[in-house]
């Protein structure tokens, strides 16, 4: 498993990296990671956190996912399974992803 520092380099390295590495499942889960991971301000390694290492919604990846549109959509329909202010309120900052997120709590 990664360590704080490696996590790090591998985000300012190149954060397309880091998500790849989330995704394999080389990122520890613990709440200092998580915070970590989210305080970079890339909504995309948030989402990826929540998806593959939480498996579930947490706040703190919620807010971090949601300074994107299309991550907060994703977050709402594939972590939460279920729509929250917090990722509606994101989705409509664009008119694409908030339609999207309109057809999809309309099709519930």
């Amino acid at each position: 498993m990664l360590t704080k520092e490696d996590i790090t380099l591998l985000f300012l390295k190149d954060p397309s990296e880091l998500r790849l590495t989330i995704i394999s499942g080389r990122v520890p889960k613990s709440d200092e990671i998580r915070t970590l991971i989210c305080s970079f301000g890339d909504p995309k390694c948030s989402y990826e956190y929540a998806n593959y290492i939480d498996q579930g919604p947490h706040p703190e990846t919620r807010t971090a996912s949601c300074k994107l549109p299309w991550t907060a959509f994703r977050y709402a329909k594939y972590i939460d399974q279920r729509p929250t202010y917090e990722t509606r309120s994101a989705a409509y900052k664009d008119v694409e992803w908030g339609n999207f997120y309109k057809e999809w709590v309309n099709s519930y």
